[in-house]
């Protein structure tokens, strides 16, 4: 079988990126490469892995957890079960914060519920003057957010813990940004989710009865860790726009902004701390 079959035999059944990366994967090939490589014969090894890949998507098994990274804003994080796949969703969180932080002068940021450490590690990257902290609680998670900022920003501070309990060990008026993209799927639908996604863990899924629990305990136990003038950022799931805005302008924010992704969804929130 050569490039041009196994790809067609692939998106069949997964969609032609699917197939793509998993080709690459497997033989190297970039999509540039598979194009230049079309008649190229797979080994028998190269065959035999990506038909294994294939019976494993089928399964409802996530590519990115077979792969073990994924690409975020231009970098490559290891990935896999026990931590939530990075999602270009994210991106709308990540680039509403950009305005605010180009007007500070070395920022103090912390990530709640970092996971892989997209956000830290992108914010890390683009403000190279910025002090920079990723809080995660997951034991299996951690593993992959340590050696993703090993590989990609040795200068992010982990923090191991509860953000219920860990916000007790930094002053008041500590931070420039506080940005969180926290568990906000409702209990009750985390069975009617993909399957694929129902292979990532609960505990970055579940936001508890309303989706909205850790808003609340971030809004409650963080607020007084922003400076005057600060940012509190998330990312938001769909229909809790009206909600989240309501709760930061019970805290007192202001300038409260929705941002919208491709699907015209508002997926983020960012209000600033009354000075």
């Amino acid at each position: 079988m050569n490039i041009t079959e196994i790809k067609r035999r692939l998106t069949c059944q997964l969609n032609s990126q699917e197939a793509k990366s998993i080709i690459q994967f497997v033989t190297g090939l970039d999509q540039k490469g598979q194009v230049l490589n079309y008649g190229k014969n797979l080994t028998p090894y190269e065959e035999r892995e990506i038909l294994t890949i294939l019976e494993k998507r089928k399964g409802g098994f996530p590519l990115q957890y077979i792969l073990g990274s994924w690409s975020f804003m231009g970098a490559n994080y290891t990935v896999g079960p026990g931590v939530l796949i990075p999602r270009d969703d994210t991106e709308v969180v990540v680039t509403s914060v950009i305005p605010f932080l180009q007007k500070q002068s070395k920022p103090r940021i912390i990530d709640l519920c970092a996971g892989t450490g997209i956000i830290s590690i992108t914010l890390n990257r683009m403000f190279k003057d910025a002090q920079v902290y990723a809080l995660e609680l997951s034991e299996r998670a951690i593993p992959y957010l340590e050696e993703n900022i090993k590989n990609l920003a040795p200068e992010v501070k982990l923090c191991k813990g509860d953000l219920k309990k860990l916000y007790r060990e930094f002053e008041d008026e500590n931070f420039d940004l506080i940005i969180s993209n926290p568990p906000y799927i409702k209990s009750s639908e985390i069975t009617s989710l993909q399957k694929e996604v129902q292979k990532e863990p609960a505990m970055a899924l579940d936001g508890g009865y309303d989706g909205l629990y850790f808003y609340r305990d971030i809004l409650e136990l963080w607020t007084p860790k922003l400076k005057k003038g600060g940012m509190l950022a998330f990312e938001l799931g769909e229909e809790q726009f009206s909600d989240v805005k309501a709760m930061m302008a019970d805290k007192s924010f202001t300038n409260i902004m929705g941002y919208r992704d491709l699907g015209n969804i508002y997926r983020a929130i960012n209000g600033t701390v009354n000075t």
